[in-house]
């Protein structure tokens, strides 16, 4: 089951700062590193320190790596720009995420409840 959202506002979602590196691709031509600066079940903020010409609606791959003190896990799915902000970097909202990155990302936010 893949987990399919709208273009609404998903700041309803409890939110955890994190630290995790990103790799944004467009297309099959442009690849860029980031880091999350925060992430919820449906969205997340990555930083970039490229300046790159994307727009919100823009749909890019996403790839995050989350090292915990377990294990080492990947995120990837599809995501949709919804807000810029210059010289930052930009939220996204998942649009595509396979179920074991759906699970991986329920338990990292789990773990951050806890602390």
């Amino acid at each position: 089951m893949e987990n399919q959202q709208g273009n609404n506002d998903q700041r309803g979602q409890p939110r955890v700062n994190v630290e995790f590196p990103a790799t944004i691709s467009v297309g099959t031509q442009l690849t860029v590193k980031g880091h999350l600066k925060d992430l919820s079940l449906n969205s997340a903020f990555v930083r970039i320190k490229n300046a790159i010409y994307l727009n919100i609606n823009d749909e890019i791959g996403i790839t995050i790596q989350c090292s915990s003190d377990d294990a080492s896990v990947q995120i990837q799915g599809q995501a949709r720009i919804s807000r810029i902000v210059p010289g930052e970097g930009f939220v996204v909202y998942f649009t595509k995420i396979d179920d074991d990155s759906l699970k991986n990302i329920k338990k990292l936010l789990q773990k951050a409840e806890m602390q």
